[in-house]
């Protein structure tokens, strides 16, 4: 069986400095590779600028096989160039991303598009009759934003529909998105209540399979928070109305969706009755008449 693991780092705001917290993943991804010959990992950064994968780089494959003996000596050659690569691009990264604004949030939908993508390659590329495990790990310290909710949800649902398990381990502030992401996959949930401690988390919960799991005393499962944000103005609503055509969410009603152009009834206004002082007057107007 090939085993793919595709790993998905949203760093935004991040109180644990970018040293330390890439010495925790890329030590949990050499422990990863080493479980198994044929697991291989695919990182996927996502920041305030957008995503784009780190790991593997086209045309670092070839480069990272024409490492001299001085500076792999006495070393696993692949996960040298693992390490490289990934120190490489990730300060690379965060050096093109100093400029953006704060208060910009990560783009986790683009970054969980292109982890599926990379499994579905490495799916087509497997031999003939080989079975591919493949689960995603998403690290992330930023928080979620409400005009996400559509995207990460196609996601969630793709990863669903092919049995990609999503697990998700979060810094500081709890996720809904990844909340809903790891239990609709069954996958893992996981806030950190000390970021120092992120290897040990990573390697205890997140590096046994989904049969090892069941053997292992986990963390229990959290209690899941499935707000929904509306289309129209991106907010996260407790009680909202549903388009019975495309199933789009609005906070307020709207006789005419705005994302497929379907036309509603409005509802019939109850009939008002009369009520029993105004019986009482017409009945002594008729009576006054007779008389």
């Amino acid at each position: 069986n090939v085993v793919t693991h595709a790993v998905c780092l949203c760093f935004s705001c991040v109180q644990l400095s970018v040293a330390q917290c890439l010495d925790n993943v890329t030590t949990f991804l050499n422990s990863y590779l080493l479980l198994q010959q044929t697991n291989s990992v695919g990182v996927c950064l996502c920041h305030q600028g957008g995503s784009r994968m780190v790991y593997p780089v086209a045309g670092r494959e070839e480069a990272g096989l024409q490492e001299t003996e001085e500076t792999t000596s006495g070393k696993y050659e692949p996960l040298v160039h693992m390490n490289r690569v990934l120190t490489e691009e990730i300060r690379k990264t965060v050096t093109e991303t100093a400029s953006h604004p704060v208060h910009s949030t990560s783009a986790l939908s683009g970054a969980l598009s292109k982890c599926l993508c990379y499994i579905q390659r490495r799916c087509r590329e497997a031999p003939l009759g080989t079975k591919v495990n493949s689960r995603i790990l998403v690290i992330m310290s930023s928080q979620d934003t409400a005009s996400q909710y559509v995207p990460v949800m196609n996601c969630i649902f793709a990863a669903q529909k092919h049995k990609i398990v999503i697990d998700s381990c979060v810094l500081w502030q709890d996720s809904g998105f990844l909340q809903q992401a790891s239990d609709i996959t069954g996958g893992i949930y996981i806030k950190t209540p000390e970021p120092a401690g992120l290897l040990q988390f990573l390697i205890w919960t997140f590096l046994p399979d989904e049969t090892s799991r069941d053997k292992l005393m986990l963390p229990s499962a959290v209690k899941v928070d499935y707000h929904a944000s509306c289309f129209c103005h991106h907010r996260l609503v407790d009680v909202g109305h549903v388009c019975s055509v495309c199933l789009s969410i609005f906070c307020q009603f709207t006789p005419i969706c705005s994302m497929c152009q379907a036309h509603f009834k409005l509802p019939n206004l109850p009939l008002v009755k009369a009520g029993k002082s105004k019986k009482k007057k017409n009945a002594k107007v008729r009576d006054h008449g007779q008389a």
